[in-house]
């Protein structure tokens, strides 16, 4: 009999049922239906007397992401008897990889911050916990409506509330722009005007882009993929049937455009393959040594702490041709309970706090991104800047990245496989139709075309 081939969803299931490691999980049978598994969330007592000890796993944003966390966690520690909650903080390159491990070995934190794709990639197994019944409507009630709809299941479920709203734009060092009489860095043009006229390695680099996966989700060929298609056009990398759209002209172009800025035009960073976005491209800009970088709303917040002197200009990122509307995208992140959780009542108690509208304002102000509570960004604490107005503008053009048919595929297909082929193609070891026709064929053969 020929042997049943085994998927993604399917294997982590079986992963986090056996809690076999990843390692060593290679080759196994599937589950058969009759024996297959639901994890229900207990209501376990704790015992008397006892505090409930629970885990929130977050994503260092930025140098200052712990000993900000750390603070709530601190006071919501103070403010009960309760709860002792614990904080662990882990990189976003080793998140998900540290996760699928915890999960497929049955101890995943009780609470974490994750990326949206991940959060459709483990509720595809059943691994979050829906929210509806543990946080009341009254509570729902302060946040926008399409923030929470970002987090809704095709079941109709809340599995996720929102972290982190992040509408994306060209930072650019405008002193420098205005002494060489150069135009913003609106279109692809200008970008190649400017990168030339300022690229001067290794006091000045052009323009930064890296496909290292180490900070970034193939956010720098998105940042291309927009600028061919533009504001009025359809952003989706998707077909009404499913299929990949990377083998059509436009994913090709916008995969030359980031050979060509390092390959033909010669203006970006040398380390396009390992540099992390956070961790080495944003450090660039604040030495005042990246004259372009696209990054997100949180920009501002720690250019404000780290080089306060800077001279800089926003737009949104380039499009192909002048007269094209522009478009950013967000990569939208949420804070969900793992369904694995002895006490999803009171980690629901802890989600509460965590987004009551003392925290959440000050989230805000600190990461500078976009509020998803209606009366933190109606509140006259948070600064209604011309930066700020900048990117709630951006969000009329802005696309869900990782809007997707196959959100149990998407990581290991897109971020990484996908990516691996964009990086390939920009260091030259392949041509950008390879790169991207390559990867349209290992998607769809991974999502049963």
């Amino acid at each position: 009999m020929k042997a049943q081939k085994m998927n993604r969803r399917e294997m982590l299931r079986l992963m986090a049922l056996t809690g076999a490691g990843l390692a060593t999980a290679a080759y196994v049978a599937p589950v058969a239906a009759s024996q297959s598994h639901t994890f229900e969330a207990p209501n376990v007592a704790p015992p008397s007397a006892e505090k409930v000890s629970l885990r929130l796993m977050v994503m260092d944003y930025d140098e200052n992401m712990k000993p900000d966390t750390q603070a709530v966690v601190d006071a919501f520690n103070a403010s009960q008897d309760e709860i002792e909650l614990k904080l662990e903080v882990v990189s976003w390159g080793q998140g998900h990889d540290i996760l699928v491990t915890q999960i497929s070995g049955g101890h995943p934190p009780d609470l974490c911050n994750v990326s949206a794709q991940w959060l459709g990639e483990w509720d595809a197994i059943g691994e979050v916990l829906p929210l509806d019944d543990l946080l009341s409507k009254e509570f729902l009630a302060n946040f926008q409506p399409s923030s929470i709809k970002a987090f809704t299941n095709k079941k109709g479920q809340l599995v996720g509330m929102p972290y982190f709203l992040d509408p994306r734009a060209m930072f650019y060092r405008k002193d420098l722009f205005d002494a060489k009489g150069l135009n913003p860095p609106e279109t692809w043009d200008d970008v190649i005007a400017a990168g030339k006229a300022l690229h001067n390695p290794p006091d000045m680099i052009g323009y930064g882009q890296t496909f290292s996966a180490k900070s970034d989700a193939l956010d720098y060929w998105w940042y291309a993929w927009f600028g061919v298609i533009g504001g009025d056009g359809n952003l989706s990398i998707w077909k009404e049937d499913g299929r990949s759209r990377l083998a059509e002209p436009e994913a090709i172009e916008a995969t030359q455009w980031c050979v060509d800025l390092t390959q033909k035009y010669k203006i970006t960073n040398e380390d396009y393959t390992t540099a992390g976005r956070d961790e080495e491209l944003q450090p660039l800009f604040y030495a005042g040594k990246l004259s372009m970088l696209i990054t997100g709303c949180w920009f501002p917040t720690l250019l404000k702490k780290n080089a306060p002197d800077l001279v800089y200009g926003l737009t949104m990122p380039p499009v192909k041709k002048a007269g094209m509307k522009p478009a950013t995208g967000f990569w939208p992140d949420a804070m969900i309970i793992f369904k694995q959780t002895k006490y999803p009542k009171h980690a629901a108690k802890v989600l509460e706090f965590l987004f009551n509208k003392e925290n959440r304002l000050a989230f805000a102000k600190q990461r500078g991104v976009i509020p998803e509570r209606i009366d933190v960004g109606m509140d006259p604490e948070y600064a209604v800047s011309d930066i700020e107005k900048f990117f709630v503008k951006s969000l009329e053009t802005a696309h869900n990245v990782y809007e997707t048919p196959w959100p149990e595929t998407y990581y290991q297909t897109l971020q990484l496989g996908f990516e691996v082929e964009v990086a390939r193609a920009v260091a030259g070891e392949i041509t950008a139709e390879e790169a991207c026709k390559t990867s349209a064929a290992m998607i769809d053969a991974a999502n049963g075309f």
